[in-house]
């Protein structure tokens, strides 16, 4: 062992070099949190998304067909931004686009007794803005 006034220094480069270690796992660590917590955003908001689209799906195929929500065009919801509920308030905007004039199904149906509903579900990310859409078919009398 050496005297401690002989000491060369190397206690403080352990040190340095364990420190740079623990940095650098640490940044790792938090990098994969984040990216963690992104994918699990993601994946609960297209849930949400997907169950908003299709409790809407649900309310029309109580509706008769000569409702309001079943014309032809594009239609959007009464709440613009609502939360996974419905509620006012959140992120999440619905729309829809009825089609009364369906063709190429198979088996064949005749043009103009089913209509297709395209529900539209989508909310803004970082990257933009992501959506879900479920498609539906209805008897058009």
């Amino acid at each position: 062992m050496k005297p401690l006034r002989e000491a060369d220094g190397s206690a403080l480069i352990e040190i340095v070099v364990a420190l740079a270690i623990f940095v650098a796992v640490s940044l790792g660590l938090t990098s994969s949190t984040i990216n963690a917590k992104r994918t699990s955003d993601g994946s609960r908001h297209a849930a949400e998304a997907t169950t908003l689209a299709f409790d809407k799906l649900e309310q029309m195929r109580t509706e008769a067909p000569t409702s309001a929500d079943f014309t032809s065009g594009s239609h959007t919801d009464a709440v613009s931004h609502m939360d996974a509920t419905g509620a006012a308030g959140g992120i999440f905007t619905r729309t829809w686009s009825v089609t009364t004039n369906v063709s190429g199904l198979s088996p064949s149906v005749t043009t103009g007794t089913v209509g297709r509903v395209d529900m539209r579900v989508s909310w803004p990310t970082q990257s933009g803005t992501a959506s879900v859409t479920l498609v539906s078919y209805y008897k058009l009398s």
